[in-house]
């Protein structure tokens, strides 16, 4: 009888952590940067207090996301995918408790527009547009573990198949 080259172990892991990342890739990320319209958005008119890079924690070069808190007690978040060095050099000419607007992505607490009374910082458009090809690339990696899963479940069904056969064969 041929014995399968993947244990039990790692066909039960790859079952499990297929199912669960697949379903975070897929409905999680579908979810936080699901496609939403202006009107759907969260406005709020604020002040600027400061804002925070928040870097990635293998890649220190790599800037994860702003933090933005604001008199309103508030702290919101730019997503790494809209962050570039005109964003960046943009915040950083604010100056404390100027006022701003945001649009807040009502499932994330995501900027999707932020704009002072003289400049635009990010566009609504533009961020939802990057929004969109990164839960496209999302999407894509939770196919990839949906495939991990399938092929953890074959192997533990091709486990307990030989098993049987195994036994039966034994009985004889």
């Amino acid at each position: 009888m041929k014995k399968s080259k993947v244990s039990l172990k790692i066909a039960i892991f790859l079952f499990t952590v297929g199912m669960i990342l697949g379903t975070v890739f897929i409905f999680g990320m579908g979810y936080w940067n699901s496609n939403v319209t202006r009107e759907e958005c969260i406005e709020v008119k604020t002040h600027f207090l400061s804002y925070k890079e928040i870097k990635q924690q293998r890649r220190f070069n790599r800037i994860k996301q702003f933090a933005v808190d604001c008199t309103n007690g508030e702290r919101y978040f730019i997503d790494g995918v809209s962050i570039n060095a005109e964003v960046s050099q943009m915040l950083s000419q604010l100056s404390e408790k100027q006022p701003i607007t945001l649009l807040i992505h009502p499932n994330s607490n995501t900027i999707v527009e932020f704009s002072t009374k003289s400049i635009s910082i990010l566009e609504f458009n533009d961020t939802m547009k990057k929004l969109r090809t990164e839960n496209t690339a999302f999407l894509f990696l939770g196919i990839f573990m949906y495939i991990c899963m399938v092929v953890g479940l074959y192997y533990i069904v091709l486990h307990y198949v030989q098993k049987r056969k195994y036994k039966k064969n034994s009985a004889y």
